[in-house]
């Protein structure tokens, strides 16, 4: 059973030559009793998307996240 998925997710901060994709069109899903360890370098988006799934935060694009 599909406890999470996320499809097409995307976060974007700023304008411009500003501008800065922290989040690119990301898709995947979990499910029921999977453990799931997000890693990766400084910087390379990982409260963002947990922000994104939380709630905490707005995506600049999504196709949905359940």
């Amino acid at each position: 059973m599909e406890i999470l998925r996320v499809e097409n997710l995307s976060k974007v901060y700023g304008k411009g030559e500003s501008k800065v994709t922290a989040i690119d069109n990301i898709s995947f899903s979990v499910e029921k009793g999977e453990f799931v360890a997000i890693v990766g370098a400084s910087g390379s988006g990982k409260s963002t998307l947990l922000h994104l799934i939380g709630g905490v935060d707005r995506p600049s694009s999504r196709k949905s996240i359940y």
